[in-house]
């Protein structure tokens, strides 16, 4: 199974934006982020198909367990941090 996206492959493009959403989730810490704020910094606001793919990763990493969401805020989960701690080499 290879971590490698390929040209246009959709599976490849929404795990490189879980990806990005989730360190700069992480790396934000301890500063809490709202969605309005990762649209605005992970994407252009004017682009309808940018911001919906920010909004389909954070969907996806909530129901994975690695992002919490309530009233607007994302925060990362305790797993998500722990990972991250294990992973960042």
């Amino acid at each position: 199974m290879s971590s490698q996206a390929r040209p246009g492959d959709p599976t490849g493009e929404d795990q490189r934006d879980e990806r990005a959403v989730l360190l700069h989730v992480v790396e934000s810490q301890p500063t809490t982020l709202r969605l309005s704020d990762l649209l605005r910094d992970l994407s252009d606001p004017e682009d309808f198909a940018e911001r919906d793919r920010i909004e389909r990763a954070v969907r996806e990493l909530v129901k994975g367990g690695l992002l919490f969401k309530s009233d607007g805020a994302v925060l990362p989960t305790r797993s998500a941090l722990y990972a991250y701690e294990l992973l960042d080499a």
